[in-house]
């Protein structure tokens, strides 16, 4: 098979996809196309060429930054080479692509089956997700040309004869391998090659490299390149911050944020564990914002579906826990023995599934390692969009301050336009006493979400995953007692949710973040009361003095004695009382003439004396 030439103007990561000079197969660059991929991602121009020269790859590039396609190109243009070259070769096994977690066996099967478009009638694709073994070995019969699944279930498959892989693999991929290590999969890895071609050619894609992944390097690699993508580099549109704060404040910080609208968009509120999530959850729904809690305690079916309508929009904002990277850096336990644990073996939410749009990732508890923030914050800024991560620190926490430290030492710092260094993730500035406003209605939400609702609420969410379960639709029709009994459980720890907290009064919003009037409702309201506003002005300068006095004429002269005459105390003047208007309309009291009479006869006496 003829390698294709490698384009040395590819590597400024700028030229458009369509003019990238790979040596693709055409039906991979039309299903590129069809899927509207603009410009080559920088970790897809520097893989994808080596890759296409049969060399292996160590891989380190941030979440988002497209090492799906990366690897996914390269293996199905050998696969349809290869058919190409043999026709006539029996059905088997080409490909693995080993994932750490069931969410990524899904996510990354539709996304190959997207690359495959138009060979989907040449290359097949079997994803080893969610079914039962029995009906995963009746697929594994037709021999497809790749297989996805997670390290554990393609070990059961392999031990229990389903399937051979020593004479036909030829590439294998380990999707964030530093993940699949964590979860204790090292031994599985190593039972997986040793059933694999000695010759097959091997790349290990993570977002970073720890000794574990260096082990895992020399020992199933040959002679790897090895691209190391810093933080950021491919767009640069990640902001990060975090904001000192106490935990009794969470609460209020967040429903601030929410309510006012600095943080809009879909996000992520990451917690360190289930009964945090649910009580979050529960929080949220007192003000009616609907989110949902993604957790291992749910069915890999159930978790599937809420990630599914988080992507399409459903709901804005998602609640998850991510017990799996929690454990500081500093543990020394043997990452590669196998570990019991409750939950799913295979969950872990906050590396590699594909959260669609999302604007803000916040750690509510900060991440205890600085792997699980770096995964973390990979859910945002994906694929050349921009994001924001916010980590919630608490003041009263020491090992949350030297966590702090740690991401800081870690994650890349920026300059600022003065050229000052800033440690990422930066300070907020934020000042919490502009929101002192809201906190009497949170303190009093707060007081309803109690231990006993948190525990109803996921009591809740597994009945509902019992009576919705295929597997128990069995049990319940041979006991329909046991099926009455829960639908007419009774929860008793719930809070009512309060309708008028879905809004904001007026008076509570603090002045900076006050709307200001509508330009339209304005000049409408001044259009229809113009009128109005006329006669209004009229009537104020009819009763100003300023504009209805007149100076006296010679008219004034003319004047009767009684209007030139002013009654009572100098310097009073004319009365302007309704009263003393009658009067002198009907010549009544001192408008008499014989009054009037009266005292000018008193005028004339007394000037004669």
């Amino acid at each position: 098979m003829t390698q294709p030439k490698v384009n040395e103007t590819l590597l400024d990561g700028q030229k458009p996809f369509a003019e990238c000079e790979f040596g693709l197969d055409r039906r991979l660059t039309k299903a590129v196309a069809k899927m509207r991929f603009v410009h080559a991602t920088l970790v897809q121009v520097h893989c994808i060429p080596l890759a296409l020269q049969g060399k292996d790859l160590l891989v380190r590039a941030r979440t988002g930054s497209g090492k799906t396609a990366a690897f996914a190109l390269p293996l199905l243009h050998k696969i349809l080479q290869h058919k190409q070259d043999t026709p006539a070769s029996e059905p088997a096994v080409r490909a693995l692509v080993l994932v750490p977690t069931k969410e990524l066996v899904e996510q990354t099967r539709r996304h190959m089956m997207d690359l495959m478009y138009y060979c989907q009638d040449t290359v097949s694709l079997l994803a080893l997700g969610g079914q039962s073994m029995n009906a995963q070995q009746a697929l594994l019969r037709d021999a497809p040309d790749v297989l996805v699944a997670t390290p554990g279930r393609l070990v059961a498959h392999l031990e229990a004869g389903n399937l051979t892989l020593k004479d036909s693999v030829q590439t294998v991929v380990i999707d964030e391998a530093d993940l699949v290590l964590s979860f204790g999969y090292g031994e599985d890895i190593r039972t997986i090659f040793n059933a694999l071609p000695k010759a097959c050619q091997t790349f290990c894609m993570s977002a970073t490299l720890s000794p574990e992944l260096e082990k895992l390097k020399r020992s199933v690699l040959h002679n790897p390149a090895v691209v190391k993508l810093e933080e950021g580099a491919t767009d640069g549109k990640l902001q990060q911050f975090y904001l000192p704060v106490k935990a009794s404040d969470k609460d209020l910080l967040l429903y601030a944020l929410l309510r006012l609208g600095v943080v809009s968009g879909k996000v992520i509120f990451f917690v360190n564990s289930t009964d945090a999530a649910y009580r979050l959850k529960l929080f949220f729904e007192q003000f009616v914002i609907k989110s949902a809690v993604l957790n291992a305690k749910l069915p890999h079916n159930s978790r599937q579906h809420i990630i599914e309508e988080f992507n399409r929009g459903l709901f804005d904002y998602l609640i998850a826990t991510d017990d799996s990277v929690d454990r500081d850096e500093q543990e020394t336990k043997a990452v590669g023995s196998k570990r019991g644990r409750a939950d799913d073996e295979s969950y872990g939410v906050s590396r590699g599934v594909d959260f669609r749009g999302v604007q803000f990732v916040i750690n509510v508890d900060f991440p205890k390692s600085v792997r699980a923030y770096t995964h973390r914050i990979g859910r945002t800024a994906r694929g050349g969009a921009s994001g924001t991560a916010l980590s919630l620190v608490s003041k009263e926490d020491a090992k949350e301050e030297r966590a702090l430290k740690r991401v800081q030492a870690k994650q890349q710092a920026v300059l600022s336009e003065t050229n000052d260094v800033i440690a990422q993730p930066a300070e907020l500035a934020f000042d919490l006493k502009e929101i002192d406003c809201f906190r009497y209605r949170v303190e009093d939400v707060r007081r309803a979400v109690t231990r006993v609702a948190v525990r109803e609420a996921q009591l809740a969410d597994v009945k509902k995953e019992m009576l919705n379960s295929d597997r128990l639709a069995a049990h319940f029709q041979a006991n329909p007692r046991d099926l009455n009994m829960l639908e007419h459980d009774k929860v008793v720890g719930s809070a009512p949710v309060q309708p008028h907290l879905a809004t904001i009064p007026d008076y509570l919003v603090p002045t900076e973040l006050q709307p200001p009037a509508p330009g339209r409702t304005k000049k409408k309201l001044n259009k229809h009361n113009k009128r109005q506003r006329l006669a209004d002005g009229k009537r104020r300068t009819d009763n100003d003095p300023l504009h209805t006095f007149v100076a006296p004429d010679a008219d004034d002269k003319k004047q009767t004695v009684e209007d030139r005459i002013s009654y009572g105390n100098s310097g009073v003047g004319k009365s302007t009382a309704g009263r003393q208007k009658w009067k002198k309309q009907h010549r009544k009291g001192h408008f008499n003439p014989k009054t009037i009479a009266k005292k000018k006869y008193k005028m004339r006496m007394g000037a004669t004396h």
